[in-house]
């Protein structure tokens, strides 16, 4: 195991793995990722992993943005493919004249991102998904852009992509302890 790196990072789920990959990806190669047991195997791995470009505001629409873009990535890439469903679509339901307010001012700062969303009343909510029920809905917002992920396969790939461009990963190798220094500096302790 290294003795020194210029980072660790604590954690093999999605945000660590993501991590890892991200600042391998903007030039970073000494850098460790440690992990008390297996990737994915705390949190991550039941996740729902739901998959879409909506998040109320510009920086969330932003990075779920800049996700699905790599997502799509990596479910093509030959060398490690991640099972992405793209595309599927989804509804957030409204009953309140407010939500659907909301739901209007979201569709329209998004398109200026470049995301398209769309606002639609209760009966066509029920066409798109018949087992929805119309009392007391007033309408939704559709992101045809909704999908899923397997999120054990996604934290694989891209500690993988990480890997391959000078990133170590430690399995079972927990973390006992951390230390600062008055340099600023940090030693991280393992088992």
């Amino acid at each position: 195991m290294k003795t020194r790196t210029k980072v660790v990072v604590i954690g093999g789920g999605i945000a660590g793995c993501s991590t890892l990959y991200h600042l391998t990806q903007e030039g970073w190669s000494d850098v460790v990722l440690v992990e008390r047991d297996e990737l994915t195997s705390g949190t991550t791995w039941h996740s729902a992993a739901q998959v879409t470009n909506f998040g109320m505001n510009q920086t969330m629409v932003g990075l779920k943005s800049h996700s699905i873009a790599l997502y799509k990535k990596l479910r093509d890439d030959p060398e490690y493919p991640v099972g992405y469903h793209h595309g599927d679509g989804g509804i957030r339901l409204a009953n309140t004249e407010e939500q659907m307010q909301g739901y209007r001012h979201f569709a329209s700062m998004a398109r200026g991102m470049g995301v398209e969303f769309e606002v639609i009343d209760a009966e066509e909510c029920a066409r798109r998904h018949p087992l929805i029920s119309t009392e007391n809905l007033l309408g939704g917002l559709w992101d045809g852009e909704d999908g899923d992920i397997d999120p054990a396969q996604l934290c694989q790939a891209l500690a993988y992509h990480a890997r391959k461009v000078g990133a170590e990963v430690y399995r079972n190798t927990p973390v006992t302890g951390l230390r600062q220094h008055k340099d600023d500096t940090w030693t991280v302790e393992t088992t």
